[in-house]
């Protein structure tokens, strides 16, 4: 069974368009399920977004929890997120910038693509956990003493 996402606008943009790097992308990712379950795919087309692929971070969000709350100085992402209940995607355009917010709900996968410098978090406001799959372009050391040698900064735009 192949089901296609709903289109996602995100402010004043249309539903599913691509986007300049100088704003929020979030693309709906096209699914192709059957009996064994869901299946979503980043192409080359998403991936390009950023680059070339050179770290993988898969994480899960448990009801109630936040990822982010972060931005990158350096390194472009690209960050699947893969859900079955509500959540929403919190960013600002910058240091001082006020943060936004879109709420989505359903089932389904997208693609989202912040900018470098808007900090962004992805925040489970459902009852089941997600998961988020971020693709950068450069590789990510966690074990970096600083958040600044990390390229994940912290600067907060949501809260639980």
């Amino acid at each position: 069974m192949e089901r296609r996402c709903p289109k996602v606008a995100v402010g004043d943009r249309p539903a599913g368009a691509m986007l300049s790097n100088e704003k929020m992308e979030v693309v709906p990712l096209d699914e192709s399920a059957d009996h064994r379950g869901f299946s979503f795919s980043l192409l080359s087309e998403h991936l390009g977004r950023i680059g070339g692929v050179h770290d993988l971070h898969i994480a899960e969000i448990r009801p109630g929890e936040i990822r982010g709350n972060h931005y990158h100085a350096k390194r472009g992402e690209i960050i699947a997120i893969v859900y079955h209940d509500e959540w929403s995607l919190h960013w600002d355009e910058g240091d001082g910038t006020e943060s936004r917010s879109q709420v989505f709900q359903g089932a389904g996968a997208v693609a989202v693509v912040p900018p470098k410098n808007w900090s962004h978090a992805v925040r489970n406001d459902g009852s089941q956990s997600m998961l988020i799959v971020a693709a950068s372009d450069k590789p990510y050391s966690r074990h970096a003493v600083n958040e600044i040698e990390r390229d994940a900064i912290r600067r907060v735009v949501t809260s639980p």
